[in-house]
């Protein structure tokens, strides 16, 4: 199997655009709920509610739109807002969520970077 380059990756949050995008991951998750009886057995499950989180890498720059809109909503508590997640495939992901973590490292000899969480609210559209 041939594997997919991540290059050209795109991440906008709001109606900003991230330039400095290092990694990028979506975590889509779904839960279960037991339904085990205690007279069946083995456990048995039902689906539960999905969701998800978005976790980002980037250079940090405050005079990156993308990046300041996330420092900014994650110190305001602002609402959450649209996010586009595009791979170099074309696929997308899209959807809302808010900023929960917004983490700004440096290190010797290093450029600046953060790392950003994202809690996703909603559906996610994947196309």
């Amino acid at each position: 199997m041939a594997g997919l380059s991540s290059a050209n990756c795109t991440f906008s949050y709001g109606a900003s655009a991230v330039s400095g995008l290092v990694s990028a991951s979506v975590s889509l998750e779904q839960s279960t709920i037991d339904i085990t009886n205690i007279s069946t057995g083995p456990r048995a499950y039902i689906l539960g509610q999905r969701g998800g989180t978005i976790s980002l890498d980037v250079f940090y720059d405050q005079g990156d739109a993308g990046v300041a809109a996330m420092e900014t909503a994650c110190n305001s508590g602002s609402a959450a807002s649209a996010f586009t997640l595009v791979l170099s495939t074309g696929m997308q992901y899209a959807g809302s969520a808010y900023v929960t973590a917004f983490t700004p490292t440096a290190a010797t000899n290093e450029a600046m970077r953060c790392s950003i969480t994202l809690q996703i609210t909603g559906a996610v559209t994947i196309t």
